[in-house]
């Protein structure tokens, strides 16, 4: 058998041949991890710099006005879809007929008062004085519309 110069080299041993080979060719990747995604080349300061600004970025998205969970999404979807399905009726199908224009008032006028609802329960802690002068916009149209409509719905049945 063959003397080899390396002490504990064992030439049926495919798995060590191979990291000895990825050695000898050096890091592939040399100079280019500080470009990926979620590297912390910058050091300590850098990586709590990233943490504050991701951090900032959901606290902000949380302050949105109308936060709404699933079960409100879908009642607004509902609530939009009919208003614009009865609004579309109303010029084309239904022109003629005197319960037309009821339907888009009084869903328009729940929706007001829905996003009304919405913004006063979901709003930031801090409110700005134009979330203030929108839900008290959203209040006042969401109490004509839905009024308008109701009277438009008795009337109906009265005549």
């Amino acid at each position: 058998m063959a003397k080899t110069k390396y002490k504990g080299y064992n030439p049926a041993d495919t798995a060590q041949q191979q990291e000895n080979i990825r050695k000898a060719k050096g890091n592939p990747n040399k100079n280019i991890h500080h470009k990926k995604n979620g590297s912390n080349y910058g050091g300590y300061a850098s990586a709590v710099k990233k943490q504050e600004e991701r951090r900032a970025r959901t606290e902000k998205k949380r302050e949105s006005i109308f936060d709404m969970n699933r079960t409100q999404r879908i009642v607004f979807g509902v609530l939009i879809t009919l208003a614009v399905a009865g609004m579309i009726l109303t010029y084309t199908v239904f022109k003629d007929s005197p319960a037309a224009p009821v339907i888009p008032s009084l869903t328009l006028g729940l929706m007001s008062g829905f996003l009304a609802y919405i913004g006063y329960t979901n709003r930031a802690k801090r409110s700005t004085t134009f979330q203030t002068i929108l839900m008290v916009v959203l209040a006042i149209l969401g109490v004509v519309y839905t009024t308008t409509g109701v009277i438009g719905l008795i009337n109906l049945l009265n005549g």
